[in-house]
């Protein structure tokens, strides 16, 4: 029986011990109700792992093991030197399992994609008023840089990222919709290839529909501007799914 740390014992954390130590999974949940029950937030500091496993009745073995899959599941993070933290939130674990399932079954981005269209449309008309002169200069670079790239026949992924960007992020007061888009532009470079061959033609139609959102948002047509951002994303879904067909997904 392993006796109570001098400076955190069971009572003193909360935490129940259980019978026996092979629980990986049950040392996980009892860790995030610890984290619930002491409303921990994100940078707030675990006790030590010496003091968990002596309150859980585990070994530090099997305490280190349920941590570090907590770890990957991006729910506490451990710094160097200093010990183990609650994380704040982010899609960055999600991505990688993603990615993977992506991978496997090219038309689930097709799906992310048609869930992306719902959200952006949806929020735009909330967007356009909130749209500063400086907001609109940047847009504009963006897709002088798209043109600039499309005509030459590259891709530009990141003035496409960057054009979203400027004209959702810090506008939206949903924090888990920037959160979302976050997840698109992090999964997108983890795709294969396949998904990526674009023509040049195809990509100057892409770049001239940017456009058409843009040239919308400057003269306040919300509805105009709605229709043409889903046009634009719609036209990102139809190459995705062709690409799938094409390579066999």
């Amino acid at each position: 029986m392993v006796k109570p740390h001098p400076m955190f014992g069971d009572a003193e954390l909360g935490i129940e011990p259980f019978a026996t130590a092979n629980m990986h999974e049950t040392i996980q949940a009892r860790l995030m109700q610890f984290i619930s029950d002491r409303q921990l937030t994100a940078g707030d500091k675990l006790p030590s792992q010496a003091a968990l496993a002596q309150a859980l009745g585990i070994s530090l073995v099997a305490l280190r093991e349920a941590m570090r899959a907590m770890e990957a599941l991006g729910i506490i993070e451990a710094r160097a030197g200093s010990g183990w933290y609650v994380r704040d939130f982010s899609f960055d674990a999600v991505a990688k399992g993603l990615a993977y399932t992506f991978e496997l079954n090219r038309h689930s981005f097709s799906d992310l994609l048609e869930i992306r269209i719902r959200l952006e449309c949806s929020y735009l008309p909330e967007v356009l008023p909130k749209l500063t002169p400086a907001d609109l200069d940047a847009m504009e670079g963006s897709v002088r840089e798209m043109e600039r790239l499309a005509a030459l026949g590259e891709e530009f992924d990141a003035p496409d990222r960057a054009f979203h960007t400027q004209l959702f992020v810090g506008k939206v007061r949903n924090q888990l919709f920037t959160e979302v888009l976050e997840l698109f532009w992090t999964l997108y470079p983890l795709l294969p290839a396949p998904l990526q061959r674009v023509q040049r033609e195809v990509l100057l139609t892409d770049a001239h529909r940017h456009r058409l959102i843009l040239d919308a948002v400057r003269a306040g047509d919300i509805e105009a501007a709605v229709q043409r951002l889903q046009d634009s994303l719609q036209g990102a879904v139809a190459r995705t799914s062709m690409s799938a067909r094409t390579v066999g997904g």
